[in-house]
């Protein structure tokens, strides 16, 4: 394999990406993602293919390795990259390595003609030529649809009306990148509260070993106006699932707080948990008729993993 066929790929990879917006959206190359500037990792797969892990990054120079890391192909359930079955490499890759909606994950054929890209292209059977083209236009619809907010590779969006977080939900993802593991929980806060503190605890351990990242909107603000309810709002947005505490034990009440979040997820077709304390008092009509998995808030370490884990498993993720 000759000596820059990793850099030469990459760049190539970015120009492909960059003549396509010209040709397509030429208003909206000025901040189209990896073009101006990126990080590339490349990945040899079973000899025949190679990966290419493209992150964007807002300023600095280029940077990737010069030779190519094997690509770990036991735990893929996929067969070789197709036209076919491409598509679902993409998503598979992208959940590999949490990458972002403004990030894109490239497979080619290992193909050394010795001169340059343009040569090993010529190289390639009809059958590549049209899985480049696929690869190349579902990238490009993934940038349009990160630009307007919607990241369409993890069913996250941004719904009308809430455009204005759209920054800091950016910022959401650089601490939890990947949408379809980042659980929110709602819940009762009371700060210094031995029993919630111990509660939360034991939810979130759960949820760590089953894969998922349990997140309270008190973790940390992202309004720059330190606006509560918006900050609420960008979790939920970026929360692909949710878990909603009843509980009555504390105050005797059902509380609004959780009862609003739970609407606002269920508003949004969020796969949601009701989560309640077997002795809760304070049901109301309109979630009487809702599934509910109950556990012992007297007994939080042997009663909480059971319904959580078989709510997992309902998911069929």
């Amino acid at each position: 394999m000759r000596e820059n066929y990793t850099a030469d790929w990459a760049f190539a990879i970015i120009n492909s990406i960059e003549k396509t917006v010209q040709d397509n959206f030429p208003k909206e190359l000025h901040d189209w993602p990896l073009i101006k500037t990126f990080n590339f990792e490349p990945y040899i797969l079973k000899d025949e293919f190679m990966i290419f892990i493209l992150k964007d990054k807002l300023s600095g120079i280029v940077s990737g390795p010069s030779v190519a890391n094997i690509f770990d192909y036991n735990d893929v359930s996929l067969r070789e990259p197709s036209v076919e079955n491409i598509k679902e490499w993409q998503r598979y890759l992208i959940d590999k390595y949490s990458l972002r909606a403004q990030d894109a994950v490239f497979i080619i054929p290992i193909v050394d003609s010795g001169k340059n890209v343009e040569s090993d292209c010529k190289l390639w059977s009809d059958t590549f030529k049209k899985l480049w083209s696929m690869q190349l236009n579902n990238i490009v619809e993934q940038h349009y649809y990160y630009k307007k907010g919607i990241n369409i590779m993890s069913d996250f969006y941004l719904p009308p009306g809430y455009k204005f977080l759209r920054e800091e939900c950016v910022n959401f993802f650089r601490d939890n990148p990947n949408y379809n593991k980042n659980i929110f929980i709602m819940t009762r806060f009371v700060p210094g509260n031995k029993l919630l503190e111990k509660l939360d605890t034991e939810l979130r351990n759960v949820l760590i070993s089953q894969g998922f990242n349990p997140i309270r909107a008190d973790d940390k603000m992202y309004m720059k106006d330190r606006n509560l309810w918006n900050n609420v709002c960008v979790y939920m947005l970026c929360c692909k699932f949710g878990i909603a505490i009843l509980e009555d034990r504390i105050v005797n009440e059902f509380n609004p707080n959780v009862a609003l979040e739970y609407g606002f997820m269920r508003a949004l077709n969020k796969q949601t948990l009701m989560l309640s304390d077997s002795g809760f008092r304070n049901l109301r009509a309109d979630i009487i008729g809702t599934l509910r998995e109950n556990f012992d808030i007297t007994d939080i370490e042997n009663t909480i993993a059971e319904p959580i884990k078989k709510w997992i498993n309902e998911l069929e993720l």
